[in-house]
């Protein structure tokens, strides 16, 4: 007889160290783009870009700093703030 040990989130999303899959992907393949230019045209603008893009999708609680950024945004700008004046 086989067990089967499952996690306890069975929805969450697939983490690898502090990054989701798709953003650990782009990493690796931004980390590879970058050593190609650097080693051919000394430059390290695109490592700074992925440094940048590492430290924006760090994942504690569920959410990165990418995420609070966008719901900030959301509010402030791009969201109808309501506002309901009544009478005392």
């Amino acid at each position: 007889m086989k067990i089967y040990i499952y996690p306890e989130n069975l929805r969450a999303s697939v983490k690898l160290w502090f990054w989701n899959v798709r953003d650990f992907i782009i990493i690796c393949s931004g980390i590879i783009l970058s050593v190609i230019v650097l080693v051919n045209l000394w430059n390290i603008i695109p490592f700074a870009v992925t440094a940048c893009y590492a430290f924006v999708t760090v994942r504690a609680d569920e959410m990165s700093i990418m995420d609070y950024l966008f719901n900030a945004v959301k509010f402030f700008l791009t969201s109808q703030q309501l506002y309901l004046w009544r009478k005392f």
